[in-house]
């Protein structure tokens, strides 16, 4: 359902079921948005989330867009802050509404085209 939604939504999608294969795929092309479970396998979402290009470190005259970000988790917001640090509206507790994704994904794309 996340991938046809992603679809439907326009959105070009590379996606991996583990951490290294994840941490791959951002050295090679950095992307315009990364959804994280942080229960993936062989690596830590953690090790992943660290990878995550801070947004500040963006130039927009450089050419770099900044990236969207969403953590997504079985855990509850609370547990997740406690463990990881405020994700604020960069979390979303499964399970979840793949259009509510979607939505949270188009948002801060268009905040970061700005």
């Amino acid at each position: 359902m996340l991938r046809f939604a992603f679809d439907a939504a326009g959105f070009e999608t590379a996606e991996t079921n583990n951490g290294s294969e994840a941490l791959r795929i951002l050295e090679l092309q950095p992307p315009d948005a990364v959804v994280l479970d942080l229960s993936l396998p062989e690596h830590r979402g953690q090790e992943v989330l660290d990878r995550l290009p801070p947004i500040d470190n963006y130039n927009h005259e450089g050419g770099n867009k900044k990236p969207a970000w969403v953590v997504i988790s079985s855990m509850g917001s609370a547990e997740v802050s406690s463990i990881y640090g405020g994700l604020g509206d960069r979390f979303i507790a499964k399970p979840f509404d793949p259009w509510d994704l979607v939505r949270k994904l188009e948002s801060q794309l268009s905040e970061f085209d700005g």
